[in-house]
């Protein structure tokens, strides 16, 4: 008898992944849109910019062999560090540029459920062609003196990437353990308001892991969110548990093989949603 309980608990299926999307409005390549981005906006938006901004990001985030070890590895320890323990957690990176946090972390933990959101459709497809298709890519970096290395992906079965807003999420209500998001919130023109739909999607106990260098595109920003007390206020009085607060995290991120680079004080920080 006791064999029998066994085996059954060894045959029970893992739960299926990648089913928090619901069916998108349109796709691009194997990208799902749940925003409608319209083409003044492909156009205004820098991160659409391949040649440029597609190919930096895949050099500093795809490429570790250039720089002798991953640039970012103090983000990527922070957010290893302060990850949450289980089987088959849901986890997604907002605003995940070309994939790699997300995609070491669904590496790293075949059982969970990962997802990277992105407003970008260039860096969404260079993230999908790398981390779930399994393409080798082969960025142009002659310009930063790289020349054009080959750089081996991955084919994860238990991550997706889709095209959405950082404010307004294609997730149901309590449906992720997890969420990180990293250089996104001193981009968003209302910085406080993707917190609450960041409360929104998270289970009751859930976690934000956010780091960034609060380097403000829009006076707005600066004017809400620095100096950075005014975020650990906000989240407090929305009833935020901080579990950890660094600051300053200092990253650098190389520019060329000459060794010039730039040099980043982020905020980091852990808040778990009430219970």
């Amino acid at each position: 008898m006791w064999l029998r309980v066994l085996v059954q608990r060894l045959s029970v299926p893992e739960p299926p992944k990648g089913n928090l999307l619901s069916p998108a409005s349109s796709s691009r390549r194997g990208v799902p849109f749940f925003y409608d981005k319209s083409e003044a906006e492909f156009k205004a938006d820098v991160y659409e910019r391949y040649d440029e901004l597609v190919t930096r990001q895949t050099a500093l985030h795809l490429a570790d062999e250039l720089h002798q070890a991953y640039p970012f590895q103090p983000l990527q320890n922070y957010i290893r560090d302060h990850l949450s323990v289980g089987d088959h957690l849901k986890v997604a990176d907002v605003g995940c540029s070309v994939g790699r946090l997300i995609g070491d972390i669904a590496n790293a933990n075949t059982s969970w459920d990962c997802y990277g959101i992105d407003l970008s459709y260039q860096m969404l497809r260079q993230a999908t062609d790398f981390w779930v298709k399994g393409a080798s890519l082969r960025p142009n970096l002659i310009r930063y003196g790289w020349g054009t290395p080959e750089l081996a992906g991955y084919e994860l079965t238990n991550l997706s990437f889709a095209l959405a807003k950082g404010e307004l999420l294609p997730f149901p209500d309590a449906s992720l353990d997890v969420v990180i998001n990293t250089f996104l919130i001193d981009r968003l023109p209302t910085p406080f308001a993707a917190f609450a739909e960041w409360a929104r999607v998270l289970k009751p106990g859930g976690r934000l892991i956010t780091a960034s260098p609060l380097n403000f595109l829009q006076p707005e920003g600066w004017r809400t969110a620095h100096p950075p007390v005014k975020i650990l206020s906000h989240l407090q009085q929305q009833g935020w548990s901080i579990e950890n607060w660094t600051d300053p995290l200092p990253l650098e991120e190389p520019m060329d093989v000459r060794g010039n680079s730039v040099r980043w004080a982020c905020v980091a920080f852990v808040a778990d949603k009430p219970s």
